[in-house]
Parts: structure tokens; sequence; C-alpha cells
């Protein structure tokens, strides 16, 4: 039986997974997990950080910024434990300050 995520026009045979354990299972995959592994974040200690080292993004590696602040911010609201909650909210807030501060391109993405 094919299940409707092997349909997928770009689907690949065999799924990647890199060390940091995202999956690609598609071709689109592959290509954000190459964007992924080309934006290195750093630990921002204040907002004022996030927005100068923010300020320096191009417009994929903000809409690459973006996507991983989603997931440290969905992360965020499922965690059970209070403090691993709060740290996982404070560093989706400041990549957030980071995003907003790199010059846009609204033809990357329609937000």
């Amino acid at each position: 039986m094919i299940t409707p995520i092997l349909r997928k026009k770009d689907a690949i045979a065999t799924w990647l997974i890199d060390l940091a354990g995202n999956v690609a299972i598609s071709i689109s995959d592959l290509a954000l997990l190459k964007r992924l592994q080309s934006l290195i974040i750093p630990t921002f200690v204040s907002t004022e950080e996030a927005m100068v080292w923010g300020s320096n993004l191009n417009p994929e590696q903000r809409a690459t910024l973006l996507d991983m602040q989603r997931s440290v911010s969905n992360a965020a609201r499922a965690e059970a434990d209070p403090q691993r909650m709060a740290n996982l909210a404070t560093k989706s807030q400041l990549m957030r300050e980071a995003g907003e501060a790199a010059p846009s391109d609204c033809h990357i993405r329609g937000w």
C-alpha cells in the first residue's frame, strides 16, 4: 500500500536524518536541511544583540531563521517542564526579534 506521503512528486526513496534529528523525506526537505545547516544562530543574551545580528541577514537566511523560530516556539508550547518551556520561549522571542531586524524581501514568502 502506498501512503499519501509517498505520493508526493518530490518524494525520495531513502529518508535522510541529520545530526540534529531533522528528517528529509522529499527533495524540498533536503533543500530545507541544507538551509538549516548553513545558518548558525548564536545564543543571544539580549534583544539588541539579536537585532544587530539579524540586521545582517539576507532574505533567504531570514526565511530560514523564521522557520527555525516557529519550530522553537512550537516546542515551547508543547514542553511540560516549566523551566525548559521558559527557556525555549525566550529563545524563540529573541529569534523573532532577529528576524524582524533583518531586511525583508516579500518575494521570498508571503507572511
